[in-house]
């Protein structure tokens, strides 16, 4: 899941200097710009861009959508990536526990399964393909749809 995760942010900031007009994928000075921003505000920074140049760009036209992808495998990544993964000697079972506190305490514990990092990883692919095919105008398929 790591490494998948590395290439979207790669992705990300490449998208952010393309939609700038740069013509280096990583020209400096938007690396520059992005170099203290965290992933949330990049994202923002990409759906301004294509908001902006939708009118010019039509091929735009479905960059809510990617957004929206981005931000679904953030979540997903986040889950494992931000919170105590356990795993149970006696049980040989692992778990995940984490916390919330928006008005009132909240924790939960529940069981990983190996289907659950691989759909995790797996909606980190397909938004990073989705964000490829927007700068590129060519369509990438995810790596089991090839």
């Amino acid at each position: 899941m790591t490494t998948i995760w590395g290439t979207l942010e790669s992705a990300v900031n490449i998208a952010i200097s393309k939609f700038a007009g740069y013509e280096s994928a990583l020209d400096f000075r938007a690396l520059i710009m992005v170099a203290h921003s965290n992933f949330q505000q990049r994202v923002d920074i990409i759906s301004a861009l294509c908001e902006q140049l939708l009118p010019e760009h039509p091929r735009l036209k479905d960059y809510k959508a990617v957004i929206e992808k981005i931000r679904t495998a953030q979540k997903a990544r986040n889950k494992y990536a931000h919170n105590a993964v356990i795993a149970h000697e006696d049980t040989g079972k692992v778990s995940v526990s984490y916390a919330t506190a928006r008005g009132t305490l909240k924790t939960t514990t529940e069981p990983v399964m190996l289907a659950d990092i691989k759909e995790a990883t797996a909606k980190i692919h397909e938004a990073m393909c989705a964000l490829h095919t927007l700068v590129t105008g060519r369509e990438l398929k995810p790596l089991w749809e090839r």
